[in-house]
């Protein structure tokens, strides 16, 4: 911080060196700082015989640590200061004073304003001292009534010579009662505390809701079924007809006619059969036979293997789909496609997989369909892993009941459950180049019929062990009932007895090959089954025992 000396106006000596004087001892008073006697007792020292004191004159309010040039250093040196009151260093400490003595000064000013028009003598030069300093630390006191009636004739304060400090802020270590008070911080989010990595120039493209309109928008390639560019996945037992289902919808999209009443907006097919290719072959005659046509145009078939698991092949099927404006691409089926490439079991592998998938209709703009089979049991849907329940935008059930067959729309992205029923017909026809007729079947929609209700949630491991421990402990229960020490106790049995038994029938089940009943964890899953029947309240607990619901 400078320090700047304001040029003295032309007045007497004698007089600037007393004003000069009272003021610098009112700022060295403040600081603590010793002084060095004024012009009168350097007279009266001398006429005594004594030597003045040769301490160096106190500087005015300065914050400046910088050496002061050589003309300033002949009129000022600066002289150590003493802040018993507040420990604080270097220009914390100085501007510390300045603070303190501000106030106590601010405070004596007002009182001066607040003094009668006739003050006692000498309070006048007291308030020009005090004002001296005042100018010099920044402060603005009103001017004494004395100085009122004397303005038009007495010299101005500006004439006095004086060293004006340009304070900085207040230092950070000083105490918050000298600060004045601060408005609260308004809420400010985080700010990065990560660098970006050096090289990264490029972002991702963004839009907004006004950009939408000029954005592709979904288009149902089969209305309420599925649009285009997504992944459905079409499962069923075997001998549901899910192959003659798939071929009567791929004919149908490539000839643009409705299907199952839905109607479908036409484009090319690619259909990638490897399961049963000379059946294929010749479903696709009885089909073209059956609508009166010699060949259903747009639909192209692929006999060779193509893994979609593999980056290799679903870039040459994406090739081959791009070449023949395909929009529709049938993979028939998942399991022959992978076969030996991937776990379908694997969660990671089935991801992978569908990514694949996802990548070919990203290349083509096509609806990409995999055929797929259930396990042993229909109700928990298709088998594998649950990536391949869970991934798929789409999700197409094919079952049987009776000789009556039915597809539904078990998930989709939008529009109102769709489902349907179908019949499989057999039909036989003789082809020109063929020596004798050829049987095969097509599908026959049924009309107006009540939509096939969806099949209940298929049941977890959970669940499926506490139906196990209800049925052990109901047979027991019922026949002989059990106690701690075998006694006969019809209809009821200590906790630990029906434990025993539930863990007898977890075993067997284990046994017998069944998964989610094995030794390591079949302690608590025989807790965790009959507490869930308790739960449920299809046992009842009661002093230790355990009996059925009356």
């Amino acid at each position: 911080m400078s320090i700047h000396q304001v040029n003295p106006a032309d007045h007497s000596g004698a007089n600037r060196n007393l004003n000069n004087y009272v003021a610098k001892q009112v700022v060295a008073q403040a600081l603590g700082l010793n002084t060095k006697p004024s012009p009168v007792e350097n007279e009266q020292t001398e006429a005594a015989g004594t030597t003045p004191s040769q301490e160096a004159e106190p500087v005015l309010v300065s914050s400046t640590v910088a050496p002061a040039s050589e003309s300033e250093s002949e009129e000022v040196s600066l002289p150590p200061v003493s802040l018993p009151l507040r420990q604080y260093a270097g220009e914390a400490q100085l501007m510390a004073a300045i603070l303190d003595w501000q106030r106590n000064l601010r405070k004596e000013l007002e009182a001066d304003n607040l003094a009668t028009e006739h003050p006692p003598a000498g309070s006048d030069s007291n308030y020009r001292a005090k004002l001296v300093v005042a100018k010099a630390v920044g402060l603005q006191p009103e001017p004494s009534p004395k100085e009122d009636e004397q303005s038009e004739t007495a010299p101005g304060l500006e004439a006095e010579p004086l060293l004006v400090s340009s304070m900085a802020a207040p230092a950070p270590e000083l105490e918050e009662a000298d600060l004045p008070p601060a408005s609260p911080p308004p809420r400010q989010l985080p700010e990065p505390t990560l660098p970006l990595p050096p090289g990264v120039k490029r972002g991702l493209p963004t839009h907004t809701s006004q950009d939408f309109r000029h954005l592709p928008r979904h288009v149902w390639l089969v209305r309420d079924v599925f649009h285009g560019g997504e992944i459905i996945i079409l499962w069923g037992e075997s001998q549901a007809g899910k192959t003659a289902l798939l071929l009567d919808m791929v004919a149908a999209i490539a000839s643009g006619s409705d299907w199952a009443g839905h109607p479908v907006t036409p484009t090319n097919v690619i259909y990638v059969a490897l399961e049963g290719q000379i059946g294929v072959r010749t479903r696709v005659q009885a089909l073209e036979h059956d609508r009166g046509v010699n060949h259903l145009e747009g639909i192209h078939y692929v006999f060779n293997p193509c893994n979609v698991s593999s980056e290799e092949d679903v870039n040459e099927l994406a090739l081959t789909a791009l070449k023949h404006d395909a929009k529709f691409i049938v993979i028939d089926t998942l399991s022959a496609s992978i076969a030996g490439m991937a776990e379908e079991n694997s969660n990671s592998a089935m991801a992978g997989m569908i990514a694949n998938v996802q990548r070919l209709t990203q290349m083509t703009g096509a609806a990409v369909l995999l055929v797929h089979h259930c396990g042993n049991d229909p109700k928990r849907g298709a088998r594998g892993a649950y990536a391949l329940h869970a991934n798929p935008d789409v999700s197409i059930e094919v079952g049987r009941s009776g000789e009556d067959r039915y597809w539904r729309l078990a998930k989709g992205r939008d529009g109102e459950p769709a489902a349907g029923w179908f019949k499989i017909e057999g039909v036989s026809f003789q082809p020109e180049h063929e020596t004798e007729p050829l049987k095969s079947i097509v599908v026959r929609h049924v009309e107006d019929a009540k939509a096939p209700a969806a099949l209940p949630s298929p049941k977890t491991k959970a669940q499926e062990r506490a139906d196990e421990a209800l049925k052990a402990i109901t047979l027991q229960l019922h026949v002989a009932g059990i106690g701690v020490d075998g006694e006969q106790s019809p209809g009821e049995a200590t906790h630990e007895a029906i434990s025993k038994v539930v863990a007898q029938a977890f075993k067997d089940k284990c046994d017998n090959g069944e998964e989610g009943y094995g030794s390591n964890h079949r302690a608590k899953n025989v807790r965790e089954a009959i507490q869930s029947l308790i739960d449920a309240g299809l046992l009842i607990l009661h002093e230790g025992k355990v009996r059925l619901p009356r």
